[in-house]
């Protein structure tokens, strides 16, 4: 597969990308591109969305068959309108993305997730109907779905058990690996990330002590030479909760229900949900879940890494910071702008964190 589909949200299902016989392509923010987003878009807007939307301007992009694009927040809303003036001639589409985890999101965004399955097998030329009658026309496109989904699912296994390695012990390069093996999910092919996935599984160098065991989340940390400056800032990431890091590799339970809709718009809204989704039964629940990892991953300190102007993340800080707090688990956050110099900016603070933490 060479034809590509761009796209920008982790709730994009690539075993749909795959099925309708393309390739993923997640558009990272990273680009030499001039900065030229201001000229479509508010210059106090989020880093990411204007990055890729720098690098769209200056077609700093591989030949793509069609965009993504999903209504997560007004930002990547925004990026969706600013890409008609930038693309026109691309194909594009908008999936909108629940707020709330019910049962009347779930069946929205399971017939999103079908219209988008329509949509991408007919950019591809092939017809596609979840209605088929097996006696009449065998039900080929669902069959190609529920495949690429069990490979989706066993790279999935994969990546949980790298990180059950990486919670209990300090094996050098693996978190870097473990980012390089996500990304090539992200942008080239899961049976790719999946034969990596697998050789990594038993770390070949042996485990070493010396570094401040820390659990990070955020927006989105994608470079695998992040994880090497963390090493030598005396940083061992237990584990991560990033949009780009395993939250990206969202198992999908098809015991669910026999709508294979359904099951995917169940796995991706229920999976360690962004800043952006509100569980309302529970609505500390995002606190919560990074007190519950922190200790499930044997960390000793917590490290946010914040992209400016994220609303949604800025305003949850206080409620994390203090669940924190609770559980006397020590706590820095960070702001930046998706690029290695701001990373570098933060190497002072992040060394004196770790010497806080002890070993």
């Amino acid at each position: 597969m060479n034809k590509k589909i761009g796209f920008t949200c982790a709730y994009t299902p690539v075993p749909l990308i795959e099925a309708a016989g393309f390739s993923p392509f997640r558009i990272f923010p990273e680009s030499k591109a001039p900065d030229q987003a201001g000229h479509l878009l508010h210059d106090n807007l989020c880093p990411h969305v204007k990055k890729v939307l720098n690098r769209a301007l200056a077609d700093d992009l591989p030949g793509l068959e069609g965009m993504v694009f999903i209504n997560s927040c007004d930002s990547m809303r925004r990026l969706a309108d600013a890409w008609h003036e930038a693309r026109p001639d691309d194909r594009t589409i908008l999936l909108d993305l629940p707020s709330g985890i019910n049962n009347l999101s779930l069946d929205f965004l399971s017939k999103e997730y079908e219209r988008l399955a329509k949509t991408l097998f007919k950019w591809n030329n092939e017809s596609f109907s979840p209605e088929i009658i097996p006696e009449i026309k065998p039900e080929i496109e669902l069959d190609k779905i529920k495949d690429k989904i069990a490979t989706w699912n066993l790279l999935a296994a994969s990546v949980k058990k790298i990180e059950e390695k990486m919670s209990l012990d300090y094996f050098p390069g693996i978190a870097s690996a473990l980012q390089q093996i996500i990304n090539t999910a992200a942008t080239d092919s899961t049976d790719k990330a999946l034969a990596m996935a697998q050789k990594k599984i038993e770390p070949k160098e042996p485990a070493k002590a010396g570094k401040s065991p820390v659990f990070i989340f955020g927006n989105l940390l994608f470079d695998p030479k992040v994880y090497d400056l963390f090493e030598e800032w005396n940083v061992h990431v237990t584990a991560s909760d990033f949009c780009t890091t395993s939250r990206f590799i969202t198992p999908v339970d098809t015991r669910t229900d026999n709508n294979i809709f359904r099951s995917l718009a169940d796995s991706y809204l229920k999976q360690t949900p962004c800043a952006r989704t509100m569980d309302t039964a529970k609505p500390g629940s995002i606190a919560q879940r990074i007190v519950q990892r922190a200790k499930e991953s044997n960390a000793k300190g917590v490290i946010g890494f914040i992209l400016k102007f994220c609303d949604p993340y800025l305003a949850r800080i206080p409620m994390i910071r203090q669940a924190l707090q609770k559980e006397s688990i020590p706590f820095i956050m960070l702001e930046g702008d998706c690029t290695m110099g701001s990373m570098g900016q933060q190497q002072t603070r992040i060394e004196a964190f770790t010497e806080m933490l002890g070993v």
